[in-house]
């Protein structure tokens, strides 16, 4: 595609935030040029001017929530000022950093459906991969700053993935609170 001006960007941009908020509500199989059309209010035509395949579409849209939750961790970990803390207080920090600072249990549930709905596409995985270690090394930075010892950022990842899908499937409300457990629990 030739560069684009300022108004291709924008337009461009609107395209990707509009898909991208179809992935985070409905997932990425739900994505399509006309769903788009739909919520960002272009032109059929230009979905396919800016992207040359729905695949194309859904990768930029997935690019753009990871992007954004990265940014969300990173500005959760730079607030947080270096000084030792215990076992709990690191371990809520840790999995606001998972899950985001607010998220409830249905809002935990869409999120773990999208990025196993993800998982599906080839072609996200590689995105996905990238998230994961930019995450990781915000936790990493994160133990450091809570005067923690280097741990294994992948168990605590593993924990926090486990304790959360298990309370989302009994339903009881306690994800957020479950996790915060198993990592304070491992963190000891």
């Amino acid at each position: 595609m030739a560069r684009l001006t300022a108004k291709g960007e924008a337009r461009r941009g609107a395209i990707v935030q509009a898909a991208a908020r179809l992935v985070a509500a409905e997932g990425p199989d739900a994505l399509t040029h006309r769903a788009v059309v739909a919520a960002s209010g272009v032109p059929l035509a230009a979905t396919t001017y800016y992207f040359a395949s729905i695949d194309d579409l859904r990768a930029a849209a997935v690019g753009h929530l990871v992007d954004d939750e990265r940014r969300q961790a990173r500005s959760l970990v730079e607030a947080l000022p270096r000084r030792p803390r215990s076992a709990a207080v690191t371990a809520r920090h840790v999995v606001a950093v998972l899950l985001g600072a607010d998220r409830d249990d249905a809002e935990l549930l869409a999120l773990y459906e999208r990025f196993l709905a993800c998982g599906r596409h080839p072609r996200l995985r590689p995105l996905l991969r990238e998230a994961r270690a930019a995450i990781d090394a915000e936790l990493a930075e994160l133990l450091d700053r809570c005067g923690r010892p280097a741990t294994d950022v992948a168990t605590l990842v593993a924990l926090v993935d486990g304790s959360v899908v298990s309370a989302l499937v009994e339903g009881d409300g306690s994800a957020r609170r479950r996790a915060e457990e198993a990592v304070a629990r491992a963190l000891g």
